[in-house]
C-alpha cells in the first residue's frame, strides 16, 4: 500500500458524530445495472521517475526498501523529464439505477475505489444486502456509477511507470464525470452486458456527488482542485488531514503480481506489485472484532495490483484549494484506521489544513465506531452506509 498522499494530504479526524436517523424513504429496493466499456480521452502530463524496476518478488521488496531509505532520493528528485499523454483509455465501468424512478433518480453518485481494490470495493458480493454500497445506494433512489481504475479489474492495464500515474487518473475520473453529466455515457461506450432484459437509457443528471475510498477520495480531492464545478458534493471516505507521522509502504509487503498469481495476474506486466498475504490485508484494511472472516478472504480473493507510477507521482502531486467547489463535503472515517492514523483516529483531525483546502464547502468529519480503514467489508458496513447516505440528503443531495 501506499506512502498514500506523500506529505499533501494524509490524516484523520477527531470527530464522532452519530447518525440522526435514516435518511428519506426508499424509492426502491431493486436495481437495473449495466456493465461498460467506456473509451476515455485523456490529457495528462506525466513524469519520468528514476524507480527500480518490478519484475520479480525480490525486487518488489527491494523496491520497498528503497523508496522508504532516508537518505535516498525524493519523488521529486527521481524525475528526469516529462512524459506527454494524449490517448483514450478504455475503462470498465458499471451503471445502476433503480428500477422505478423517485425523486433522486437524477442524481448520479461516481464512486472512485482506493488501492487494493478495483469497483467490487462499493459492490460486495459475499452478502450483499449487508455490505454492497450500490444496493443501499440504489434502494434510497440513487443511481450510481462505479468503475475500474487504471490498471485494476477489467480496465486497460498499460505500463506500470509512465502511464498510470495520478494526473492521468484525475483526467480519467473528469472524463467520465463530463460523459455524465453530458448524458452521453452509454451511448459513449460499448455494452458489456446488462443485468436485465430491460434497456438503460442514457439519463442527464441534475446533480452528481463523488464518493471515494481511500486512495479513490485522493484522487476526488485532486479532480475538487482542478474541476471544482464537475462536483454538486463528495463523501471523501478514509481520507483525512492530520498531523501525525504517515505510515509508508515499508509497513505493507507487495508481491511481483505475476508471480505471484500467474494465472489471475497473467495481464499486469513489469512494475505491477500485490499485496502478498491474507495477514498483510488484515493489518492495513480491517479491525480485530469487526469484521467476518468471510470477507478478510473475499477481499484476498478480489485484491488488485497496484502501480510504481502511482506511488511515484504521489510524491509530486499537490494541492490547490478547491476554490470552485462549493457543495457538501463528508470525511467519513473509521474510528481505529491503522493506515490512515496508526490505529487511533481520535482527536487528531486537522481542521484548519481541511478548511483552507475546501474553502467553499460545508465539512463534516464523521468517525465510524469500531472499525477500520475498508469500511465497506466491516461488520457495520450498513451502518455507515444509513450516515453517508443521511447525510446527502440532509444537504438537498
Amino acid at each position: 500500500m501506499s506512502n498514500m498522499w506523500s506529505s499533501a494530504l494524509i490524516g484523520v479526524l477527531g470527530l464522532t458524530q452519530i447518525a440522526a436517523g435514516a435518511p428519506g424513504a426508499p424509492a426502491t429496493s431493486t436495481k437495473q445495472c449495466v456493465e461498460l466499456r467506456v473509451p476515455v480521452p485523456v490529457v495528462a502530463l506525466n513524469h519520468h521517475y528514476i524507480m527500480p524496476r518490478v519484475d520479480s518478488n525480490i525486487d518488489a521488496i527491494d523496491w520497498t526498501v528503497n523508496v522508504t531509505t532516508w537518505s535516498n532520493p525524493t519523488a521529486a528528485e527521481r524525475v528526469t523529464g516529462d512524459v506527454s499523454v494524449d490517448r483514450t483509455f478504455n475503462i470498465n465501468a458499471q451503471l445502476c439505477v433503480p428500477s422505478q424512478k423517485g425523486a433522486k433518480a437524477d442524481i448520479l453518485q461516481i464512486a472512485t475505489h482506493g488501492l487494493g481494490f478495483d469497483k467490487r470495493y462499493f459492490d460486495v458480493e459475499v452478502k450483499p444486502a449487508e455490505y454492497s454500497y450500490v444496493n443501499a445506494a440504489v434502494k434510497k433512489g440513487y443511481s450510481i456509477l462505479t468503475y475500474d481504475r487504471l490498471g485494476t479489474g477489467k480496465s486497460e492495464k498499460p505500463d506500470a511507470y509512465d502511464l498510470v500515474q495520478i494526473p492521468t487518473e484525475i483526467e480519467i475520473l473528469a472524463g467520465l464525470t463530463k460523459l455524465a453529466r453530458s448524458g452521453k455515457l452509454i451511448s459513449s461506450s460499448k455494452i458489456l452486458s446488462t443485468s436485465s432484459n430491460t434497456t438503460i437509457p442514457d439519463v442527464k443528471p441534475s446533480k452528481v456527488v463523488h464518493v471515494g475510498h481511500s486512495f479513490g477520495s485522493f484522487l476526488v480531492a485532486l479532480m475538487l482542485s482542478k474541476y471544482g464545478t464537475l462536483s454538486d458534493g463528495a463523501i471523501l471516505s478514509s481520507f483525512l488531514l492530520t498531523k501525525l507521522p504517515m505510515i509508508d509502504v515499508l509497513h505493507y509487503d507487495h508481491d511481483f503480481a505475476r508471480q505471484h498469481d500467474p494465472v489471475r495476474f497473467a495481464e499486469y506486466g513489469s512494475g505491477y506489485f500485490v499485496l502478498n498475504t491474507e495477514s498483510c490485508l488484515q493489518k492495513l484494511f480491517f479491525r480485530k472484532g469487526a469484521f467476518e472472516p468471510e470477507l478478510l478472504s473475499y477481499t484476498n480473493k478480489i485484491k488488485q495490483p497496484e502501480a510504481v507510477g502511482t506511488y511515484a507521482s504521489e510524491g509530486t502531486s499537490s494541492f490547490a484549494p478547491a476554490a470552485q467547489f462549493k457543495g457538501p463535503i463528508q470525511l467519513f472515517n473509521g474510528e481505529f484506521d491503522n493506515f490512515i492514523c496508526n490505529g487511533d483516529c481520535r482527536g487528531v483531525y486537522d481542521k484548519e489544513t481541511t478548511e483552507f483546502l475546501f474553502p467553499g464547502s460545508k465539512i463534516t468529519p464523521y468517525l465510524q465506531p469500531n472499525t477500520g480503514h475498508a469500511l465497506n467489508v466491516a461488520t457495520n458496513a450498513s451502518a455507515g452506509y444509513q450516515v453517508m447516505l443521511q447525510y446527502l440528503d440532509s444537504n438537498g443531495l
